[in-house]
């Protein structure tokens, strides 16, 4: 989350500045052992269907058996995913160090951008209830494009670390990577949770997408879509790898964001 100044006047955001990167680490928590269960329950209904086609004439169990999921074949063994295996990616306290490093990806944009604008910026310590944390403030005013720039810094340095994971990992959804998942997760969450307070216009003023909306002459609820829809592509490469179409759309959608820089009035 990034701070500004304007003049003179400092803003100082309530609690509400750290509400999206909290309730994506809360949504971590609760959904993805949800998926997890789910799909673990829909394999173990599975299994009298897998018997049914061969296993129980001379397969063994643990042979690979191929299943039609969606449009697209994959593999599975009736024996391999757990429901302990499936919730965060099997590996809770790797998962988590994914999450977290992908809120450091967020926040590192913020950094980037400030330090290359040579903003002045100094970290401030707040605290959320009784949890520390930290912000970004800048020490000058910024113009319009500036404050563009820091405000969706986060989102582009998310948009990188997603277009990485994506490239050397188009079928992440199926390695045992718990800690590059936890990355994937947060990513989707946090941007979700940005775009949901946007639709909203909920939260302090100095919130990202207020900040890109505020600098392009564009509603929030605009941004809210913008940035939505890279994180909803991405979400489809990461189910259907194979989806150029997606990938395309995708990257277009992010150098958009990064265009419309172009768009502030310097």
């Amino acid at each position: 989350m990034q701070f500004h100044r304007i003049g003179q006047e400092v803003k100082l955001m309530p609690f509400l500045v750290v509400r999206p990167a909290y309730l994506s680490l809360l949504l971590c928590l609760v959904v993805c052992p949800a998926v997890g269960q789910t799909e673990h329950d829909a394999a173990r209904r599975n299994l009298p269907a897998l018997a049914s086609n061969g296993l129980g004439a001379g397969r063994s169990i643990l042979e690979p058996v191929p299943v039609a999921l969606g449009d697209e074949p994959t593999m599975t063994l009736s024996t391999s995913r757990s429901a302990s295996q499936r919730v965060w990616a099997g590996d809770p306290a790797e998962f988590f160090k994914g999450a977290f490093s992908g809120f450091l990806g967020h926040e590192g944009g913020h950094l980037i951008a400030n330090t290359a604008l040579n903003t002045n910026f100094h970290l401030k310590g707040v605290k959320f209830a009784v949890i520390p944390f930290f912000t970004i403030e800048p020490g000058r005013e910024l113009s319009p494009r500036e404050h563009y720039i820091t405000a969706s810094a986060g989102f582009n340095g998310q948009h990188l670390i997603n277009e990485w994971l994506l490239l050397r990992h188009p079928n992440l959804r199926e390695e045992d990577k718990p800690f590059l998942r936890g990355v994937a997760t947060f990513n989707f969450w946090l941007t979700a949770g940005y775009a949901a307070t946007a639709f909203a216009g909920y939260g302090p003023d100095e919130r990202d997408t207020k900040g890109m909306a505020d600098s392009l002459g564009w509603s929030e609820e605009s941004v809210g879509v913008l940035i939505l829809a890279p994180t909803l592509l991405d979400a489809y490469r990461y189910k259907h790898p194979k989806a150029k179409w997606a990938k395309h759309a995708s990257r277009i959608t992010k150098l958009l964001i990064l265009g419309l820089a172009l768009e502030a009035d310097g």
